[in-house]
């Protein structure tokens, strides 16, 4: 069996935003496609939900680069497969094509497999049957932990809605991104493109939970955005996004 799982997609009109092009939220959805798809071929595709669980992934870390944006109708490839183990995470790696199999981006995803009964994480390492795929060291760059900011430039109030939940009645990991990039202005979108965005997922957000949403800058200049509890005692998610100028 074939470690790797390659499917075509066509862009789609809800995966691209007002310049025509693909966005990373409508990205977002096309991975979890394919990685749900080649989970369920390898044979560990666990679900919170199912009728008798034993086992759930979640998303703990991503990181997402971009070269060049497809527009809507574009035709891209992504092919996924196992990085290997690093720690607790499991590391799946995605690589996107256009429709002439240019390269246009890759994605690093960390995930963790979970207990159902005991909601802890499951080590990879030394595991057997199905698991036995993805027991090989990972050797790939690194996802960091990102720090919150000591200060933000602004705050907004949202609140997790029935759309955005999931099979885990989480909120998805599509809507963490789609909040991240909500916060920056229209006009950076107008004359930038991000050429990296990577997240740190650090507590589920559940149906209901309202969120302080902050955007901030670092040093560099990237935008790092990040979601607290309202009474900030609770971090759950921290986002840094990359950009460069669309003329360069």
């Amino acid at each position: 069996m074939s470690l790797k799982l390659r499917e075509t997609h066509k862009i789609e009109f809800d995966a691209i935003d007002f310049t025509g092009k693909m966005t990373l939220n409508g990205l977002s959805r096309y991975m979890q496609m394919i990685a749900g798809n080649h989970a369920e071929l390898l044979g560990f595709n666990y679900y919170k939900n199912s009728d008798e669980p034993e086992y759930y992934w979640i998303l703990s870390r991503v990181k997402y680069e971009i070269t060049h944006y497809p527009k809507w109708e574009d035709t891209i490839h992504i092919e996924t497969y196992p990085g290997g183990c690093d720690k607790l995470y499991a590391v799946r790696l995605f690589d996107i094509y256009n429709e002439v199999e240019e390269k246009i981006g890759q994605i690093i995803g960390d995930y963790v497999l979970m207990d159902f009964k005991t909601n802890r994480p499951v080590r990879i390492k030394g595991n057997t049957d199905a698991l036995a795929f993805l027991d090989f060291p990972y050797e790939g760059e690194t996802l960091k932990k990102l720090k919150l900011p000591k200060q933000c430039l602004k705050v907004e109030k949202r609140k997790a809605y029935y759309s955005e939940m999931d099979l885990n009645n989480h909120m998805n990991n599509a809507h963490y991104i789609r909040w991240a990039m909500d916060m920056l202005p229209m006009s950076v979108f107008e004359s930038y493109e991000i050429s990296s965005l990577e997240i740190n997922y650090n507590a589920s957000i559940e149906y209901g939970m309202e969120v302080n949403v902050a955007l901030a800058q670092d040093e560099q200049g990237n935008y790092i955005v990040y979601g607290n509890s309202l009474d900030d005692t609770k971090n759950y998610f921290v986002a840094q996004i990359n950009l460069y100028a669309k003329n360069q």
